[in-house]
């Protein structure tokens, strides 16, 4: 298969292997069970494959590698190998009396069917086979589109689930989102697609999927908040903080994106901010193999504007041929400039000052329904009014990004920012049809609710219902 064209021919081939694997294929524990295992370690086998792969895309450091991609993953699969067995029992539920002879309800977890995952080019391993690892844990067949963004990344994920999967259990198809987007969705019906990227783009998944009614997990970005309250361990936020800012030069759809700071303490926050990003970086950021590029030369050249919206305190030097931008710190003025409206997705941290919050609210209301919210107090009272008032995915109080990591935490945004969770029981949750079926006995019966009705079975009627 081409990875950069592929017919029709080969596509129907595709689909149609998945299909009747998922019509006739094995659905027990015992081989959900060996298939997650070798997922997992064939992961762990690929380790340095994957971190040499993404530091090529990327640029990334390895150590930052193993610990959003590699750990996380393999930690996810341990999670679902531990739990999956309970979770694919059926499930007795209480049943109303009412309803009597009825006396036994009961939940089945069925597979939905063949699943596509389009994965994004930020995290481009984590993003493919978290998902992959939910949609086998609940029995389906899998079609799995990597970024193309990231070439070697989807070269290693390709080695990866073709180790492990046969093809018509688990295929992985290749090329520029633009072409295989429309391809596969005009021209074949899935049983849940699982997206994340931008939504705009996700947006147009779920038009596409109306056609066939086919449900979706879309798990878009949005411009999350960190809000630094005056009664803060002020050194202890700045270090979280610029760390998850410039964790994969910004690069995470649950970064910081912008920086909500108490009047009262801007100029400390700059300061412990500038000393922080000399202490992670050094003086030349540029010379540091600690920090990750940007994915693309357009991308960089789309940062770079932002740069123009603000006063630059800090850095804001770039050389797009290597597609660097230094961390910076910038000042806005302007909460209407593109900066404030789009997610930025680089090492750029705008500041805003408050001093009320009131004003806290108004300014995240204008990019309403963010995938993550972050609030850094020690004030009990005001860290809940910020997570009592704020719509948000998932967040943190004191810190930044482990949200992401919790695999009893569901992830995943509102309305803006993302449809569906995912993760540990939420991913088998998501990837699984629940059927309901009530047992009723057949050799009681009664004529309560069979016609003729008269007055008394109104009064008993009535009876039940209060």
């Amino acid at each position: 298969m081409s990875k950069n064209i592929i017919t029709i021919q080969e596509t129907d081939e595709i689909i149609r292997g998945l299909r009747d694997f998922a019509d006739n294929g094995q659905r027990s524990y015992a081989f959900r069970k060996k298939k997650l295992e070798l997922l997992r370690k064939a992961v762990l086998a690929n380790a340095d494959a994957i971190a040499e792969a993404i530091g090529k895309d990327l640029g990334k450091h390895q150590f930052e590698t193993y610990l959003s991609d590699v750990g996380v993953i393999a930690e996810e699969i341990s999670f679902i190998l531990k739990n999956l067995k309970m979770w694919m029992q059926p499930e007795d539920v209480s049943t109303p009396m009412a309803i009597f002879p009825s006396t036994k309800t009961t939940l089945y977890h069925e597979p939905k069917g063949v699943v596509l995952i389009f994965s994004p080019w930020n995290y481009p391993v984590n993003l493919s086979l978290i998902p992959l690892a939910g949609a086998i844990a609940a029995g389906n067949t899998v079609l799995l589109k990597p970024a193309h963004e990231t070439p070697n990344a989807a070269a290693v994920i390709s080695k990866i689930v073709h180790e492990v999967f046969e093809k018509t259990h688990v295929s992985v198809i290749e090329g520029e989102g633009k072409i295989i987007g429309p391809l596969l969705l005009d021209n074949y019906r899935f049983d849940h697609i699982f997206f994340t990227g931008s939504p705009q783009v996700g947006k147009w998944i779920m038009e596409k999927a109306a056609k066939n009614l086919t449900p979706v997990t879309l798990e878009l970005g949005g411009k999350s908040p960190v809000i630094v309250d005056k009664n803060s361990n002020l050194k202890t936020a700045v270090t979280r903080i610029i760390w998850g800012k410039m964790f994969s030069a910004g690069q995470t759809c649950i970064a910081p994106d912008y920086a909500l700071v108490h009047e009262d303490i801007k100029e400390e926050f700059i300061k412990l901010a500038i000393e922080r990003i000399h202490s992670f970086y050094g003086a030349n950021p540029e010379e540091s193999p600690y920090l990750a590029r940007i994915v693309s030369k357009e991308r960089c050249e789309k940062l770079t504007g932002y740069l123009k919206q603000g006063t630059i305190i800090h850095g804001g030097f770039y050389d797009i041929e290597k597609k660097y931008i230094e961390p910076t710190l910038l000042e806005i003025h302007d909460l209407e400039a593109p900066v404030m409206k789009e997610e930025i997705f680089g090492p750029i941290l705008p500041l805003i000052t408050w001093k009320s919050k009131d004003a806290i609210l108004q300014i995240i209301r204008k990019n309403r329904y963010p995938l993550a919210c972050y609030v850094y107090s020690t004030d009990k009272k005001f860290s809940d009014y910020i997570i009592q008032h704020v719509e948000f995915g998932s967040g943190c109080i004191n810190d930044n990004l482990v949200q992401f990591v919790n695999n009893k935490l569901p992830f995943g945004g509102i309305q803006n920012s993302g449809v569906g969770r995912y993760h540990g029981k939420f991913s088998f949750d998501a990837f699984s049809h629940t059927k309901g079926v009530v047992n009723t006995l057949s050799n009681i019966d009664h004529n309560l609710k069979y016609p003729p009705y008269s007055s008394w079975k109104m009064k008993l009627s009535k009876w039940f219902l209060e």
